[in-house]
């Protein structure tokens, strides 16, 4: 059972005391929603979602609850769109770059790696587009969805089976990847791609299929990669805008408007959660491989490797159909970004 660590849920209580203090008096419809995650509960990240279901109930006087199915259980992670769009589920944590087809738009700053070195913000320039721009609108809209709980990845490093410090080092390895983008990036430095779901990386590395796995620390740890590969690589390739909370948008806009604000508003609160976990779960995890026998190797060319990876916002205007749209889109999250980011 997720255990909210006190500051979170005195904050939560005094936003739900000053915002809307009759929430859970209203007249909210009693009905348990099916979410579904293609990860295990164990995964850090599906506690912000956790957190979210926690809070909606606590808001509603326990009539608006969540009823969580993990591992796939109702279907895999590559197949989650399609069952909230069509109604089958609820709810679903997705991962944007497993649907590029459908959510060109959204997976953007999912997609992209070498582009968000603070990723955070990235994750705050496509929530304001969500609001603002149309063709980001419109694609939500046409896939049937609402997005209710926003979370960032920070920087993704390597996991090997053997140490890599420079670029000599990198060539000819086979790397975890996923999605469009990732497999280009590694492609231009020599690296042969290997995608495969997170739940497939222990075993390809113990078999030797692949030599590296490409997450984050959490990742590694939660996944138990650093049993079969025990050198965490010291490189920055970005993080990503990941895993949000998606509804069925007709499900959604049929609840009472007062239903919709408290779902919202948990919504917020579950997002600041997420934040405000990430930087200090990748810290421990980290702390935590060390001490299980993992060494750390810094990479000591990371500059070689920045000029090395394309423009990798170029390539996704390219590979857009619709370009007009997609540089609009591009220039106006990239301008939000960068006004905001650190790094």
């Amino acid at each position: 059972m997720l255990r909210l660590v006190p500051k979170y849920a005195a904050v939560a209580a005094m936003i739900s005391a000053v915002t809307l203090p009759n929430s859970a008096a209203a007249q909210h419809p009693d009905v348990t929603f099916k979410h579904a995650t293609g990860f295990p509960k164990a995964l850090y990240m599906s506690q912000p979602a956790e957190f979210y279901g926690k809070r909606l109930a606590e808001e509603t006087g326990g009539k608006v609850k969540i009823k969580f199915f993990y591992s796939g259980a109702l279907g895999k992670a590559n197949e989650l769109l399609d069952l909230v769009k069509t109604g089958a589920i609820d709810m679903g944590a997705i991962v944007q770059d497993y649907f590029t087809s459908a959510l060109p738009f959204a997976a953007m700053t999912n997609s992209l790696p070498m582009t968000f070195f603070d990723p955070e913000q990235a994750m705050n320039a496509a929530i304001a587009l969500e609001q603002t721009n149309k063709s980001q609108i419109d694609e939500l809209r046409r896939n049937n969805v609402k997005f209710l709980v926003y979370r960032y990845l920070p920087n993704y490093k390597l996991i090997c089976t053997k140490p890599v410090k420079t670029m000599a080092d990198l060539k000819k390895l086979k790397v975890r990847t996923f999605g469009n983008y990732m497999p280009k990036m590694f492609a231009a430095i020599g690296v042969t791609p290997v995608n495969v779901l997170p739940t497939e990386n222990y075993e390809a590395l113990k078999r030797g299929s692949m030599d590296c796995s490409y997450l984050t620390n959490a990742n590694f740890l939660a996944y138990k990669l650093h049993e079969v590969a025990k050198y965490i690589i010291d490189v920055k390739f970005g993080g990503i805008h990941a895993f949000p909370l998606v509804m069925n948008l007709k499900k959604f806009e049929a609840l009472p408007k007062e239903t919709q604000a408290v779902m919202i508003k948990v919504g917020k609160e579950a997002t600041k959660f997420a934040t405000d976990q990430t930087e200090a779960t990748e810290a421990a995890a980290l702390k935590t491989m060390l001490s299980q026998g993992a060494q750390l190797i810094k990479f000591e060319e990371q500059e070689k490797l920045v000029k090395a990876v394309p423009n990798m916002v170029n390539l996704w205007v390219d590979a857009q159909s619709d370009k007009a749209a997609a540089r609009k889109y591009a220039d106006e999250l990239m301008a939000i970004y960068n006004k905001n980011a650190k790094h």
